[in-house]
């Protein structure tokens, strides 16, 4: 009978998932830091034919005579690397969550153009307020818009897929060049992206965060955007100038932005951080949200379903799927 280990924080919450889309015959253990004691964790670690989780609840990892994999139920893996992860072990990620984002990016997007919200709420306090239909005032459309995605990537084309469906114009920017894909009208690496800011009247900022990325949009970017432009954040909130944003936006220097991601986050058993050092939440032409782009049920589903699928690729011999690298340190002494 295989093994499977959850463990830490957030990958414990799924774990009737993972029991629903494993067959069987597995054997499936929790090592819940609400719970469990750090001693408990080798042990466990022995029996694992594969573990999901992130960081383990120890600085060396603990004899792992049989494990066969490595899955982080993310995508991130910045906790880990291959000289920190046991030898010869594949570590993969997972993705699942790149539609659920794509909606969020439409739906930030459709209000931030046609205001819906300030419709409902003139339209609840006063009615036709004086006015006959025809006469309101006009909202905008996405239809003929340009939209630029900065870190073209699975996120990149479901956003492009739906957008072109509204009859907006795509353009991109990724690390490498490629030949321009279905649903973009074109794609050029970095060296474009001054290019990509002054065309587009939304921005989806969708890289990954790293020492190249850090800050890549600063005061320099913004100066470079339409005065109506709207940046949606569904990246990390460092990719962008904490500072820099927030003059922007408070003098009207862009149009507004959909922001996901922050720079400050809460640490178990600290007092909980306010998501920023700027007061983004008084201003008025910003939606905010708490790291939720992703979070619709179905898509932690899609999820664990892939993670159970892994764990029965691994344990069969094939190879899993969403390989990032395979560990290279020498487990410490079996327990």
């Amino acid at each position: 009978m295989p093994t499977a280990l959850v463990q830490g924080r957030i990958a414990v919450q799924y774990t009737d998932l993972l029991k629903k889309y494993l067959t069987d015959n597995w054997d499936v253990l929790v090592w819940d830091p609400a719970k469990n004691d750090p001693s408990e964790f080798p042990a466990m670690a022995a029996k694992a034919d594969c573990i999901v989780g992130g960081s383990i609840p120890s600085k060396q990892w603990p004899a792992i005579p049989n494990l066969k994999l490595f899955q982080i139920p993310w995508t991130g893996y910045d906790f880990c690397s291959p000289q920190t992860m046991p030898k010869n072990v594949p570590v993969c990620n997972c993705f699942e969550h790149e539609s659920a984002i794509a909606e969020y990016v439409l739906g930030g997007m459709l209000e931030m153009s046609l205001g819906l919200r300030k419709l409902d709420k003139d339209f609840r306090s006063g009615g036709w307020n004086g006015k006959n239909p025809g006469e309101n005032n006009a909202h905008g459309e996405l239809r003929d818009a340009t939209v630029g995605i900065i870190g073209y990537g699975h996120i990149g084309y479901e956003v492009a897929k739906r957008a072109k469906a509204f009859g907006m114009r795509v353009i991109g920017t990724r690390r490498r060049q490629q030949e321009t894909p279905e649903y973009l009208d074109w794609l050029g690496t970095p060296d474009k992206m001054g290019q990509l800011l002054s065309e587009s009247d939304f921005i989806v900022v969708a890289c990954d965060l790293n020492a190249e990325t850090e800050g890549l949009i600063a005061e320099e970017q913004f100066a470079q955007m339409k005065s109506d432009a709207v940046i949606i954040n569904v990246a990390r909130g460092r990719v962008i100038k904490e500072s820099a944003m927030y003059a922007a936006l408070k003098s009207k220097r862009i149009g507004g932005a959909v922001l996901d991601v922050w720079y400050t986050y809460n640490t178990p058993g600290k007092p909980e951080a306010w998501p920023s050092n700027e007061p983004f939440q008084e201003l008025d032409n910003v939606l905010l949200s708490a790291h939720e782009s992703a979070s619709g049920h179905k898509m932690w589903e899609r999820r664990w379903q892939f993670v159970a699928q892994n764990f029965v690729r691994a344990a069969q011999g094939d190879d899993p799927e969403n390989f990032i690298f395979n560990g290279e340190q020498e487990p410490e002494v079996a327990v």
